[in-house]
């Protein structure tokens, strides 16, 4: 799901970054997971955000500075929370999907199938 914010102040994200958003005294806190750089935003400046607490990760991040002041666009592909858990079982099971493709071509591929050479008597 792709979340579009626009915040009244300079917050470069950059692109791949995770951010956690959520309330905190009425106000919308925005907070990159990677550096720990919380930005805090009055909640009656942004639209509606349904659910909260939710993550996301920055898709795009736009800071423009114009005689009014800075505004920040921020496009994020936001998840609630908890439905990373369900994103890291997909992760696994494709993992392990992998990891049997890998297997099958390595059996294919690597000669399981034949007996090793014996190695004849020595003699002196």
């Amino acid at each position: 799901m792709a979340v579009t914010l626009i915040l009244p102040l300079g917050a470069p994200l950059g692109v791949g970054r995770i951010i956690a958003v959520d309330e905190d005294a009425g106000a919308l806190r925005i907070r990159d997971l990677t550096t720990g750089v919380v930005y805090r935003v009055p909640g009656s400046v942004l639209p509606e955000l349904g659910a909260l607490p939710w993550r996301g990760r920055v898709e795009a991040c736009t800071v423009e500075a114009s005689a009014e002041g800075v505004v920040t666009e921020l496009v994020l592909d936001a998840n609630p929370v908890g439905a990373e858990r369900r994103g890291a079982a997909d992760a696994l099971r494709g993992a392990q999907q992998a990891a049997d493709d890998a297997r099958d071509q390595a059996a294919n591929w690597g000669g399981t199938d034949h007996r090793a050479h014996e190695m004849p008597e020595r003699f002196w």
